[in-house]
C-alpha cells in the first residue's frame, strides 16, 4: 500500500503505514496529523479501433470492457438474479445488521485493515460512536508520523488530546530531518513505550541539528525499551580529518537497525571509510541498502574488520570484487533472508560466497552489470544462479532475475513451487533496441509454470511478438490462478522511419486491446473453473513498451530523435489497475518518465476510466 503520506515504517515486522492522518470532516479534525485527500478524478473511457500487432486480427474488434467489482464467491449471473428476488423480510433482516454486532476483536481487525488501505478513513471511524473511538484510537495512534503542527511550540496547548493519546498508545514514531529537532524531542519524551523511530532524511544536505537523530533520542528512554532506529535516505559522503566520525556522532550505533542510503547526487565518492565505520560499529544492524551510480565502488576492509550479520542486504551499483577469503573474513551472511544485487557483477559475487550461507534466502533479486569487466561472464553467472536457486536455497518467496533465460532451466523456478509468490524472469536483451529479438518463453512452458506455481500472484516477463503467438502467450499467463499483478515487457510497434499521422497512436491502441484480451481470458478461466476455485481478478497490469524506465535516456539514433521532436516515442508505459474503493472500476493511464538527456516533452498522459 502506498499511502498519500510519505512516511511509514517498512523494515520491521510490526511496521504499519502511518495511521493518524486524514481529513475527518469538512469542519472538524481529531488532530493536526490530518491531510486533505482530493476526490477521485472523473475518468473517460478510450477504445481504439486501430489494428494491434500484439494480437491477430480476430481479436481486434474486442473492446476493453468496463468490469464491475468481481464476484468472489463464483456465483453466476443467474444465481445472482435469484438472490435479488429474496423476500422482503430477508432484506429487512439484512438491513438491521450493524458493525456494532461484531466483537471488539473483529472490529479492531477491520479498523487495522482500513488503516492499511485508507488511513484517513481509519481516523474518521473514531467519530462514529464511543465504542468505535475506544477501539480505533489505539490503532490510529500506534504509529505516529510527525509534521510541522505536532512539533510546533504551541502544539500541547492546541492539541491536548493528541499528546494524551501519544503517551498511552504510541509505540512507533516517524520523523523527518527537516522538522524542528526540539519539537521532535518534545514529542518523543511523551512516548512511554518507544519501540522504534524512523528517521527520514528529506534532502542530500547536512544542516546542523536538523539531521542528527542522536540529538533527539533520550538515552534512558531508549535503553530500557530496546528502541530500534531506522534511518532512511542517508546522504552518502566521505568525511576526513576532524569530521571523519560524523556519521557515528550523528547516529546512535547501539540503536541502529535499518540503514538505507539516498540515491547519490554527483559528485560521487570513491571512498567509503566514513560509512564503513558506521556499519562496523552498528552490531544490531539488520537491514542495509547501499545505492551508487554506474560501476560504483566498494568497501576496503582490513583483516580484523567484520560486517554485522544482516538479514536484508541491497546493493545497487556496487563493484563487488571481494575474494572468497575476503567474504569469509569480512562478511556475515549466516542470517541473510533477503538479497538484492542490482547493477552488480553477479559472477564475481557467486564465486566469492559460500552457497550454503544463502540457504535461508526468502527473496533473491539479481540484475547483472559487468560492462566494465574484461570478459562477459553473464552466461556463467546465469548457470551459477540456476545452481544456487535449484540446489541450495530452501524456500524462496520472491525471485527476480535478469539473466540469459535460455540458460536458466525452469526446474530451478519449479523447485520453489510450494512457497513462491512473486516471479520476475527477464532476459538481458530486453527491448531497448528495435532490431534485436528478446528471448521469450514458449507458451507451453509458461503455462506449465502457471499450473505448477499455485501461489504466484505477481509476474513480470518478456513477450517478443516475433518469437511467439501473442494470444497463446497471453492465455498461458492466465494459467496462474492466483495472479493479480502483471508486468509485460514488449517492443514498440513503431518503426523509426515511418510517418505517424496526427491522432494515431499504435502503441496505445495495442496496449488497450491487450489489456482487454487479458481481462477476457480471466473471465474464460473463471467460467470454466469449479465454483469457489476460480482465478484471482486483475488488480494491476503494466505494459512496458521499448524498455521504458522512470528515469531514462531516449534512443540515440537520428531517426528516433526526429520522431521524439514530433512527440512520438518508442518508450512508453501503460497501466491498468483496479480502484481500491468500493466501485472496483478499472482505471487506465500512461505513466510519466523523467528524461535525463533530452528536453523533448514526453507525450500527454491522461487518465482514462475504462
Amino acid at each position: 500500500m502506498i499511502s498519500h503520506h510519505p512516511d511509514s515504517i517498512s523494515s520491521d515486522k510490526y511496521a504499519r503505514p502511518p495511521a493518524v492522518h486524514g481529513s475527518l470532516s469538512n469542519k472538524t479534525k481529531l488532530s493536526p496529523l490530518n491531510d486533505q485527500k482530493g476526490p477521485i478524478p472523473s475518468l473517460t473511457s478510450f477504445i481504439s479501433n486501430a489494428a494491434s500487432p500484439y494480437l491477430p486480427l480476430a481479436f481486434l474488434s474486442s473492446p476493453l470492457l468496463l468490469l464491475p467489482p468481481p464476484h468472489r464467491d463464483g456465483l453466476s449471473c443467474r444465481t445472482t438474479s435469484r438472490m435479488r428476488m429474496a423476500t422482503s423480510s430477508r432484506r429487512l433482516a439484512e438491513q438491521r445488521w450493524s458493525l456494532n454486532d461484531l466483537s471488539s476483536e473483529l472490529l479492531a481487525l477491520i479498523i487495522e485493515h482500513l488503516r492499511d488501505i485508507d488511513p484517513p478513513s481509519a481516523a474518521t471511524s473514531r467519530r462514529l460512536s464511543r465504542r468505535f473511538e475506544a477501539v480505533a484510537t489505539p490503532i490510529v495512534y500506534h504509529v505516529l508520523c510527525l509534521n510541522e503542527s505536532i512539533v510546533s511550540t504551541d502544539a500541547e496547548a492546541r492539541y491536548p488530546n493528541l499528546f494524551r493519546n501519544v503517551a498511552a498508545h504510541t509505540n512507533h514514531v516517524v520523523a523527518r530531518s527537516n522538522l524542528d529537532p526540539f519539537g521532535i524531542k518534545r514529542v518523543l519524551d511523551r512516548v512511554r513505550r518507544l519501540q522504534s523511530v524512523q528517521w527520514d532524511y528529506v534532502d542530500a544536505e547536512f544542516s546542523g541539528l536538523l539531521w542528527l537523530p542522536s540529538d533527539v533520542l533520550k538515552s534512558e528512554q531508549t535503553r530500557h525499551h530496546t528502541t530500534k532506529l531506522h534511518v532512511q535516505g542517508l546522504p552518502l559522503r566521505e568525511f576526513e580529518g576532524h569530521l571523519r566520525d560524523t556519521y557515528v556522532r550523528a547516529i546512535p550505533t547501539d540503536l541502529l537497525t535499518t540503514l538505507k542510503l539516498a540515491s547519490p547526487a554527483p559528485p560521487l565518492t570513491t571512498r567509503l571509510n566514513s560509512l564503513k565505520q558506521l556499519l562496523l560499529l552498528s552490531r544490531r544492524l539488520e537491514t542495509f541498502h547501499y545505492e551508487d551510480r554506474g560501476q560504483g565502488t566498494n568497501f576496503k576492509f582490513s583483516p580484523s574488520e567484520r560486517m554485522p550479520a544482516l538479514k536484508e542486504l541491497v546493493l545497487k551499483s556496487y563493484d563487488w570484487n571481494h575474494s572468497r577469503e575476503d567474504v569469509n573474513r569480512n562478511w556475515d551472511f549466516s542470517r541473510l533472508e533477503s538479497l538484492d544485487l542490482v547493477s552488480v557483477p553477479i559472477f564475481n559475487f557467486l564465486v566469492s560466497v559460500n552457497f550454503n550461507d544463502l540457504a535461508n534466502l526468502q527473496r533473491l533479486h539479481c540484475e547483472d552489470y559487468s560492462a566494465h569487466q574484461v570478459t562477459d561472464k553473464r552466461q556463467d553467472a546465469t548457470r551459477g544462479l540456476h545452481l544456487l536457486v535449484k540446489k541450495h536455497i530452501r524456500a524462496l518467496h520472491s525471485l527476480s532475475l535478469t539473466c540469459h533465460t535460455s540458460s536458466f532451466p525452469l526446474d530451478g523456478i519449479l523447485a520453489h513451487a510450494s512457497t513462491l509468490r512473486s516471479l520476475r524472469f527477464r532476459d538481458h536483451v530486453g527491448f531497448g533496441e528495435e532490431d534485436r529479438r528478446c528471448p521469450t518463453l514458449w507458451p507451453a512452458d509458461l503455462e506449465t509454470l502457471g499450473r505448477q506455481l499455485p501461489f504466484v500472484h505477481t509476474l513480470e516477463i518478456d513477450m517478443d511478438i516475433a518469437l511467439c503467438d501473442p494470444p497463446e502467450f497471453l492465455r498461458a499467463i492466465c494459467a496462474f490462478k492466483k495472479l493479480h499483478t502483471l508486468t509485460l515487457h514488449v517492443q514498440t510497434v513503431l518503426h523509426p522511419l515511418e510517418i505517424v499521422h496526427p491522432g494515431m497512436d499504435r502503441d496505445h491502441g495495442a496496449a488497450v486491446r491487450t489489456f482487454g484480451y487479458l481481462i477476457q481470458c480471466k473471465q474464460d478461466f473463471e467460467a470454466r473453473a469449479v465454483p469457489g476455485c476460480g482465478s484471482q481478478p486483475w488488480r494491476h497490469m503494466t505494459i512496458n513498451v521499448g524498455g521504458w524506465r522512470r528515469a531514462m535516456v531516449r534512443r540515440f539514433s537520428a531517426a528516433w530523435r526526429r520522431q521524439n521532436e514530433q512527440g512520438v516515442f518508442a518508450e512508453r508505459c501503460f497501466i491498468l489497475e483496479r480502484d481500491r474503493g468500493s466501485s472496483g472500476r478499472l482505471t487506465f493511464r500512461e505513466e510519466r518518465c523523467v528524461e535525463t538527456r533530452s528536453t523533448t516533452p514526453t507525450p500527454e498522459r491522461m487518465l482514462r476510466s475504462v
